[in-house]
């Protein structure tokens, strides 16, 4: 047995100085000799490991396994097979039988937390690096796995919608490794989500500074300095962006808006077809098993535009539904619920149906907002012929008696914040308590125009204002259109109440943040969309009182 333990050791040697073909000869001769030594097993498995052959090293050390299952290292280095030939929740197992065996092995440790976080486990992943670095401080590996832990855990924050929880993981990340550009990205996103902008173009910065060809940093640079105000910059951003990754669509949709916003919009609607091609709107395909209209005659026949994104995206581009009727179509529109009986009243419709029925058959598709590309609208001939809606008489009658019960007055309805259910609600929502020097002018009677009367704003503010909440009494947007129809203006922020009514051709004062969506444009007072639409941008990020002082003082010379 002596001269097997110096030929054991002679064989190792060789091993670790790499002449595996020389050691593993011994290790053969020791096995015909000694054919159940686990030892022997185990580090021949070692060596078809290193050699690329896994199989052969499953099959080894499996078998130093069966001879001794009590020494950890074999189930360590079975574990490292297993993920090579991609079973990590195999690993898994493995390494957990590992710890069991010697619960301060460092490398195990980390080895069980890359596979963890393979197998989609980061938050046992965590725990797992962590006792490795406590450990082994110094232990890369285990950093790297740290790392991805958090970059993983603030992944699912993030698609769960807790920012905040994202955000700490996402920093966590990058403390542990700081030239991890993915957790860099991410943590960027998040806080533009929160409208930390600076914050979050620094963290683009930063990764582009460890990789300077990352599409998305440059292209999510764009979006930053969008949102700050500057399309000229976006798009020299997105364009680098494209320069490295052409056909990236979430690159390319968001280049759409920057183009929209700076008024190119033939190259901009072109963009935006890429929008089909995003995760986000993917989902939303639907109808295309028939041909998609282009634009041409259609003699009789029948076209179905399915409307997309929100109802306000909806109101605004229904103006288009008389021009493709002109072309000869029987026109069958697919909107939500709530507005199929205000959309069944522009003129050319056929016919309306619900998204959760089967539309009725037709010739052609087209979604609704591909409409402007394929009219060919440019910013000279916006198409801004209102109303195009209409409110149904019987609807205006009946809300005639009701909104002018009472005392006299200029008669004003307001809205102060969109869904909740819009990513960036706070974003263009200015809120009840920014009205506050509106509400001071006298001689105006006040409308809630908000769908929620029990909103805690409204609660608030109700004993101390004369606000009126017709909201629970509004069933769909034929009946806010009613309600319009007997108010003397209506004050808005970027929500579908405000394409309602400039659809109606209603006086609207539309009230909006700093860096407005592309179809408000740049520097502008009133809308090429809609002509009975006034704009109040805010005149620096943030300053909701800034755009309200602006509105107060239009508002005293209109009815003082």
């Amino acid at each position: 047995m002596k001269r097997v333990t110096e030929r054991l050791s002679q064989a190792v040697t060789l091993h670790q100085r790499n002449q595996l073909d020389a050691a593993e000869k011994i290790y053969l001769e020791i096995l015909e000799d000694y054919p159940r030594h686990a030892d022997t097993h185990h580090l021949i498995g070692l060596i078809c490991h290193e050699k690329g052959d896994n199989q052969a090293a499953l099959a080894k050390i499996e078998r130093a396994i069966g001879l001794n299952s009590t020494v950890s290292l074999y189930h360590v280095n079975l574990a490292r097979v297993l993920s090579g030939l991609g079973r990590d929740s195999d690993a898994v197992f493995s390494g957990r039988r590992a710890f069991d065996l010697d619960p301060m092995n460092a490398d195990n440790l980390s080895d069980l937390a890359g596979a963890l976080i393979r197998t989609d486990q980061p938050e046992q992943a965590l725990e797992y690096a962590i006792r490795a670095l406590t450990i082994q401080p110094d232990l890369e590996p285990a950093k790297q796995n740290l790392a991805s832990a958090h970059f993983e855990i603030g992944v699912r924050a993030q698609g769960a919608e807790n920012i905040i929880l994202a955000e700490y993981h996402y920093r966590a990340a990058c403390k542990t490794d700081p030239n991890l550009v993915e957790a860099l990205v991410n943590l960027g996103n998040v806080l533009r989500l929160q409208l930390r902008l600076e914050a979050s173009l620094a963290c683009y910065q930063a990764a582009l500074k460890i990789n300077p060809s990352l599409p998305e940093a440059y292209g999510n640079l764009g979006v930053v300095t969008q949102e700050m105000g500057d399309a000229g910059m976006a798009l020299t951003y997105y364009n680098k962006a494209l320069s490295i990754d052409p056909n990236n669509p979430e690159i390319r949709r968001n280049r759409s808006q920057a183009l929209l916003k700076s008024g190119n919009f033939e190259e901009g609607w072109r963009e935006f077809e890429w929008r089909w091609h995003t995760r986000h709107f993917k989902r939303f395909i639907r109808h295309w098993s028939k041909p998609r209209w282009g634009g041409h005659l259609l003699k009789g026949q029948t076209l179905l535009i399915h409307a997309e994104q929100g109802f306000g995206d909806t109101l605004q581009f229904a103006r288009y539904l008389p021009l493709v009727a002109a072309r000869g179509a029987r026109v069958i529109v697919e909107c939500p619920e709530p507005l199929q009986r205000l959309v069944a009243s522009i003129d050319g419709v056929t016919k309306t149906c619900g998204f959760s029925e089967l539309p009725p058959q037709h010739d052609y598709q087209l979604p609704m907002m591909s409409l402007p590309g394929v009219f060919g609208t440019t910013f000279e001939n916006i198409v801004n012929e209102v109303p195009y809606l209409r409110a149904i008489k019987p609807e205006v009658e009946k809300w005639h008696c009701e909104i002018n019960r009472g005392s006299a007055g200029f008669k004003i309805g307001i809205a102060w914040k969109g869904s909740a259910n819009h990513q960036r609600n706070s974003w263009r929502s200015p809120g009840l308590s920014s009205f506050g020097k509106l509400f001071k002018i006298p001689g105006i009677r006040w409308f809630s125009l908000q769908k929620d009367d029990e909103d805690t704003d409204l609660l608030e503010f109700q004993p101390n204002l004369d606000l009126i909440a017709l909201g629970s009494s509004v069933r769909d947007f034929a009946d806010t259109a009613a309600v319009i129809e007997n108010l003397d203006l209506v004050i808005s922020p970027d929500t579908a109440l405000a394409h309602l009514a400039g659809a109606l051709g209603h006086p609207i004062w539309l009230i909006l943040p700093y860096a407005s969506e592309w179809r408000w444009f740049e520097d502008r007072k009133k809308s090429p969309w809609y002509p009975s639409m006034q704009l109040f941008h805010q005149p620096t990020r943030d300053d909701w009182v800034g755009a309200v002082d602006l509105m107060a003082q239009e508002l005293e010379q209109l009815i003082l």
